[in-house]
């Protein structure tokens, strides 16, 4: 038996290996000038960190709402490693989708019998699905209300 998971419960940071990507250049000096050419492309994986479980339910653990499937999970997500900084000989362009962005992940699983509001309440190590679609699980919750 594991805690119920409430309002503002913490989820574990995950990441999603080679969500950004980019365009390497180099540049090619001549007597006229120079010019960019293409050096081919590079990837960094995406650090996921939620803000916690959110919820609107009307049952409490603890005076704090309990968190029920598909409860949502807002988490913000960096790239890490950083894309390079260009300097004067190589340039790292076309960044997708961005170096860093915000979503709405949702909690995913929950208990098999213990319902609220006709969802399943979430628990400390339920599955969290994230905004870019990677697993985390919900690490803190109530420490004397436990469900299966």
């Amino acid at each position: 038996m594991t805690g119920v998971a409430y309002n503002g419960s913490s989820v574990s940071q995950t990441s999603k290996s080679g969500h950004v990507t980019y365009d390497i250049e180099n540049w090619v000096p001549t007597e006229w000038g120079g010019y960019w050419t293409s050096a081919g492309s590079g990837s960094t994986n995406a650090v996921i960190t939620s803000s916690g479980t959110a919820s609107n339910s009307t049952v409490y653990v603890n005076g704090r709402a309990v968190t029920c499937v598909n409860d949502p999970s807002p988490d913000t997500w960096t790239a890490s490693p950083a894309v390079p900084t260009s300097n004067g000989s190589t340039r790292y362009i076309n960044i997708r989708p961005a170096t860093s962005g915000s979503g709405q992940g949702r909690v995913a699983s929950g208990s098999t019998t213990v319902f609220a509001g006709a969802k399943a309440i979430g628990s400390v190590d339920s599955t969290v699905t994230t905004s870019l679609g990677t697993s985390a699980r919900i690490t803190t919750g109530s420490s004397n209300v436990y469900t299966n």
